[in-house]
């Protein structure tokens, strides 16, 4: 797992990254998996990447920018942080959730290009990749909702360990690992 953003651009550089499928995976997830490519380029400075992932069979392509939140000194830390609930008798609570002090990132400029052949199962497929990518990488990822506005509804994974936040009047989500 990479901590810092600079650390993921050197790990991506010395190793090939892919989106990885698990045994018994159902076939959409698989061609997602099969002739695909990742590719990571330093960003606007050290603690910034660019993204693109792309999975051919499916034809679905992600291009997106990383931010290091922590290393960048980010206010959208503190908002993160008081959107944990800290009373374990309140209904929200969860043992899990923490603003981690470092591998926190924000997603953004993220835009997605589509074949007209693409399947909804596709889709769903590559996002749920996407996210086990992310979280595998980074201990957190966050983004804006005018960052997925654009995006199918099931980019933010309810199911999934997405909490709500403000930043500046904004709804933001943020995605941790499983706890």
């Amino acid at each position: 797992m990479a901590t810092r953003v600079y650390l993921f651009v050197e790990e991506a550089a010395e190793a090939s990254l892919k989106l990885e499928a698990w045994e018994a995976a159902p076939p959409e997830v698989l061609r997602c998996t099969d002739n695909q490519r990742i590719t990571v380029r330093s960003g606007s400075g050290r603690h910034h990447a660019d993204i693109e992932i792309e999975c051919r069979l499916a034809g679905i392509t992600l291009m997106f920018s990383i931010r290091d939140l922590w290393q960048e000194k980010s206010p959208m830390i503190h908002s993160m942080q008081q959107s944990v609930v800290d009373d374990y008798e309140d209904e929200d609570y969860d043992y899990w959730d923490l603003i981690y002090p470092f591998g926190v990132v924000e997603l953004y400029r993220i835009s997605l290009d589509r074949s007209p052949n693409t399947t909804e199962a596709d889709a769903r497929a590559f996002f749920l990749l996407l996210e086990h990518f992310l979280l595998k990488h980074f201990m957190m990822y966050a983004y804006l909702e005018r960052e997925i506005q654009h995006l199918p509804p099931y980019f933010v994974d309810k199911s999934s360990c997405v909490k709500t936040f403000t930043h500046e009047g904004e709804l933001g989500y943020r995605v941790r690992t499983y706890g």
